[in-house]
């Protein structure tokens, strides 16, 4: 175990520790991190992180060195089910790694993802997608839905679309007025973690 682990490990299998060991390791090597005192991100106020219905905290890191504050929430997920091929049950914990950044901008609340063949046909039978009509290259590439279109226009301005142009395809992000949150929605991995944080501090390095 790395001394001074900020992440907590009970009731974890050794394959979830050894995981969270490496993408600690990883991201004390490639960024200024820190852990902050007494934060609370408020969690519960995202739709993509309570999805999963009995989760925790189980560790925070802060990016330094950024235009705006920036932490990478490791949350701690209790999964349980019934396995039909062994017939046993699991009952296990894992991680899964969500960015918060706060932003200057107010986007009210959005969801931004990479456009599917599904909601392009959506899209034509009952059109909800935010278009940004002076990129389209943007607005053909991502799904993005708001319940403020005046807020969320001028917040994702030709910087932050150009900053996010490039994400993976599996890339998530959801905002809530100041904070923008972004996931992958995979068990905690070093690599991917990396890509993610990598992700998060040219966000938040937005002026």
């Amino acid at each position: 175990m790395l001394h001074n682990f900020p992440f907590d490990t009970c009731s974890l299998r050794a394959d979830t520790v050894q995981a969270l060991e490496n993408t600690y390791a990883a991201l004390s090597a490639k960024f200024n991190i820190s852990v902050p005192d007494d934060i609370n991100l408020h969690i519960n106020k995202f739709e993509t992180i309570n999805i999963n219905p009995d989760i925790s905290v189980g560790g925070v890191l802060q990016i330094n060195n950024t235009a705006n504050e920036c932490y990478l929430a490791f949350v701690k997920i209790h999964n349980y089910y019934h396995s039909v091929r062994s017939g046993e049950d699991q009952d296990f914990y894992q991680y899964k790694v969500w960015a918060f950044i706060t932003l200057k901008n107010d986007f009210g609340r959005i969801l931004i993802r990479r456009e599917t063949f599904t909601d392009r046909i959506v899209n034509l039978i009952h059109p909800v997608e935010l278009k940004f009509p002076d990129d389209k290259v943007f607005s053909g590439k991502f799904y993005v839905v708001t319940n403020d279109e005046q807020k969320a226009l001028p917040a994702m301005n030709w910087n932050f679309r150009n900053t996010i142009m490039d994400m993976d395809d599996d890339i998530e992000m959801e905002a809530l007025n100041h904070t923008l949150i972004i996931s992958n929605n995979k068990n905690i991995d070093a690599e991917q973690t990396v890509q993610l944080a990598e992700l998060a501090s040219k966000i938040a390095g937005i002026k």
